[in-house]
């Protein structure tokens, strides 16, 4: 009985850790449970120029590891260690239709049993955001969805 009631943060900490990955298994979905930030947007032009204004927009936002996979219309990247959150990945979809290129902003917590982020995925998202409309050729361009 000592033992429990010596370690019992411990134990709970650890049950709490294997039922969040029990969880993700059960549901086939490994980003459940774990902090994140969705955000759709809509930008009228030539989804060439989009794209290129997307990865500039990654760059001079701060994030590291800044990449592109442009046969899954992708781009990728990483922030780096804060204390609210050790990391998050972040990616952005690319689809273009009729003169309008959808984007579909995504940041998630690295550390999978992260269940709160205090805004930073947020905070990622609006950091992109703002380096996106500064490349913009007009503030009017552009639609939140």
């Amino acid at each position: 009985m000592e033992f429990l009631t010596t370690n019992s943060w411990w134990l709970l900490t650890l049950i709490t850790i294997i039922c969040i990955f029990a969880y993700k298994k059960l549901t086939n979905n490994r980003d459940a449970l774990t902090s994140k930030f969705e955000a759709r947007k809509t930008l009228y032009g030539d989804t060439i120029d989009i794209v290129k204004f997307i990865e500039k927009a990654l760059n001079h936002a701060g994030f590291k590891k800044v990449g592109h996979n442009t046969d899954e219309n992708r781009f990728y990247a990483q922030t780096r260690f804060s204390m609210s959150s050790f990391s998050e990945y972040i990616e952005v979809l690319y689809s273009s239709g009729n003169l309008a290129t959808d984007l579909k902003f995504k940041s998630i917590c690295a550390l999978p049993t992260q269940v709160f982020d205090w805004g930073k995925n947020l905070r990622n998202y609006k950091r992109f955001e703002k380096e996106l409309e500064k490349l913009l050729p007009t503030r009017s361009n552009s639609i939140k969805g």
